[in-house]
């Protein structure tokens, strides 16, 4: 009913009947009120063409009224249309979600199917894979062993090979060297000499690659380790670097050194810390010009030997820097090769796990070492410092019961290097020059002397023949050192009658053997001389002087024999000599002291009579000096191991 008269309204205005219009739209209004579910649509639009229709009739209060209305009514249209979209937008999102999430869920089961068909087939496929793979790394990993058991194989021939060959190089190089001494001895002229020795330097020459290349074939068969023993570096350093102060004077170069000052022990291997610092120094020696300079330094910074040779006046280039540890390296064919020694000296670093670098400013050729001083390496044997066995002389706690050692040499480094070898098996005398020496020799007559041979005043040639040519020392063993190593000098130092003959840098282990063996000789003659019966004092002949000696000391023994007040001290003043200086010589000569010598020899005399039956036990003990008969038996018991009655039946039933 209230849609009719809303329509007839409508139909009112298009007529322009607005006054009849606007009651039919009042009339809808009022029935759309009474209405259960109002038509909020048609009552806000019967509002709006109210408020119109009135505005035209220019009732503009009811205008104003029914224009507030359809504003409110409005506004609730509105809300209630927007609710409803969103309510409809909701439902449709939702429905459109639900839509989705079984799209979703259907598209998520295909590929779940899907990816376990994939990895189903991935699985096959990286098993397959995996297993070419692990054929091919196993395989490949074979192949590695194989190679490096090949190169481990062609390394060990290698080093045989080289080992091989030099042995066999010394062998044509003997055969060389030997025919060249024999004919260097006979009378030739001048140019003969220079040729002959242009063969003798290069046989040198081979002879030291040889040794070389036995170093470096130790090296690459991984058999040479590190043998680190404690010891005073500067000291060591001072002993390597004095030869090269000689050799510099011959070939008119300037050298100097510097060596850290301080006293420092450090556990090093001598040999190969030796082996660089000469290679290096043999290398820039032999490279620098005449009147050019070389310098040589050391320092010990925080456990790290630093070592630097430098040279002046060297004609290479920055280009031939990275070439210089090449084996045999030639800047051109016009000049000599370098050879193998700084190769050795890269290697010897290298093994010592340390670097050398080398630079070359204004002409000036340096070699930077640096060598870690640490007992933890990787490729080292500690020796740790223990007392040493006393092969020379019984242990025995006081100092003075030790055999006398004296060490003559300029250097007073050298003189320390000597005395730290020798201090705890020798009392080690020291002298700076042959004169001072002969002093001490004479006074203390020591067990064995060491000496240099270029020294001041006196050199050790001369000292040595001093010595050997005076009855008081002719005994006493003399090892000279020097720094030349031609045969010259060696030829001069047996001339001199030494008893040995070591060039500087000397092996300590050489030297303190050499010491060792010169007093076992004499041991072995302390043991001939105690036999009874088969050997006398005259038998025991060293040299003229030694013979001369005993030949006086049996003199005066026989001369003596009968006299039991005969003394130590008056038996030193008739042979010419302080007590101590013939307790030192008989002790050395034959091992006895003064006393034990008269004391053995009236047992020796006494047992030639018994021997030969003249007279009874106490005419015979008396008759050669012994004034007790009881310590007279005591005696001869303890030398022939039973009384002189029982010697005497035993030899008379012999």
């Amino acid at each position: 009913m209230a849609r009719a008269h809303f329509n007839y309204a409508t139909f009112l205005d298009k007529l322009n009947n607005f006054k009849k219009a606007a009651t039919e739209y009042e009339t809808a209004i009022q029935l759309f009120k009474q209405e259960k579910n109002l038509n909020l649509v048609l009552f806000t639009d019967a509002n709006y063409h109210l408020s119109e229709d009135y505005f035209k009739l220019k009732n503009f209060e009811k205008a104003h009224y029914y224009l507030k209305e359809y504003t409110l009514q409005n506004d609730t249209l509105t809300e209630r249309q927007n609710r409803s979209a969103f309510t409809d937008a909701e439902a449709k999102y939702q429905t459109e979600k639900k839509q989705k999430e079984i799209e979703l869920l259907t598209t998520e089961n295909k590929l779940a199917a899907a990816n376990q068909a994939k990895q189903r087939n991935l699985f096959v496929g990286l098993f397959f894979i995996f297993l070419s793979g692990g054929g091919a790394v196993f395989y490949a990993y074979k192949n590695k062993i194989k190679t490096a058991e090949k190169l481990k194989e062609i390394n060990q021939l290698k080093s045989r090979f080289f080992a091989n060959i030099s042995h066999e190089f010394r062998t044509p190089l003997t055969l060389i060297t030997s025919p060249l001494q024999s004919l260097q001895s006979t009378k030739i002229d001048e140019d003969q000499k220079q040729q002959l020795h242009l063969i003798e330097v290069n046989s040198n020459r081979m002879l030291e690659l040889v040794n070389q290349l036995l170093e470096l074939s130790k090296i690459d068969s991984g058999s040479l380790k590190l043998i680190l023993k404690e010891g005073d570096f500067r000291s060591f350093l001072h002993s390597i670097l004095e030869p090269f102060t000689f050799h510099a004077h011959e070939k008119n170069l300037k050298f100097e050194s510097t060596v850290d000052p301080r006293e420092q022990v450090y556990y090093f291997d001598k040999d190969i810390i030796e082996k660089i610092v000469t290679n290096l120094l043999t290398n820039a020696f032999k490279y620098t010009p005449e009147n050019e300079g070389i310098n040589f330094a050391s320092s010990i910074v925080e456990n790290q030997l630093h070592l630097i040779v430098t040279n002046t006046g060297s004609d290479l280039t920055e280009k031939d820097l990275p070439k210089l540890f090449e084996r045999f390296y030639q800047k051109n064919e016009n000049q000599q090769g370098i050879g193998i020694g700084l190769a050795l000296v890269k290697e010897l670093v290298e093994l010592y796990q340390g670097k050398i670098e080398t630079t070359l400013i204004a002409g000036v050729l340096r070699f930077s070492v640096t060598l870690p001083l640490q007992m933890d390496s990787s490729n080292a044997v500690v020796v740790k410092t223990e007392i040493e066995d006393r092969t020379i002389t019984e242990t025995n706690e006081n100092k003075n019961s030790l055999p006398i050692l004296l060490v003559i040499d300029d250097n007073p480094e050298i003189r320390k290097v000597l005395s730290s070898i020798f201090s705890n098996t020798f009392q080690v005398l020291e002298a700076a020059d042959g004169e001072k020496g002969l002093k001490i020799a004479q006074k203390e007559i020591p067990d064995c002397i060491i000496s240099d041979v270029m020294m001041p005043i006196m050199d050790g040639l001369l000292f040595t023949k001093s010595i050997k040519e005076n009855e008081l020392t002719s005994f006493i063993p003399v090892i000279l050192l020097t720094a030349k190593t031609s045969d010259e000098a060696h030829l001069d130092a047996l001339k001199s009658t030494a008893d040995a003959f070591l060039t500087k840098p000397f092996n300590h282990a050489i030297l303190k053997e050499t010491v060792t063996q010169l007093i076992q000789e004499r041991k072995k003659l302390h043991q001939r001389y105690s036999k009874e019966l088969i050997l006398k004092p005259l038998d025991i002949v060293i040299n003229s002087i030694d013979e001369r000696f005993l030949d006086k000391l049996q003199k005066l023994t026989n001369e003596q024999i009968s006299n039991p007040e005969f003394s130590a001290e008056e038996f030193a003043d008739k042979m010419g000599m302080g007590k101590m200086q013939l307790y030192r010589k008989l002790k050395s000569l034959i091992g006895l002291s003064v006393t034990e010598y008269l004391r053995t020899e009236r047992l020796k005399a006494a047992a030639a009579l018994l021997k030969k039956g003249n007279g009874n036990i106490s005419e015979i003990a008396y008759s050669v000096g012994f004034n007790d008969l009881s310590y007279f038996s005591k005696c001869f018991k303890e030398m022939y191991h039973c009384s002189p009655s029982e010697f005497s039946k035993r030899e008379t039933e012999n």
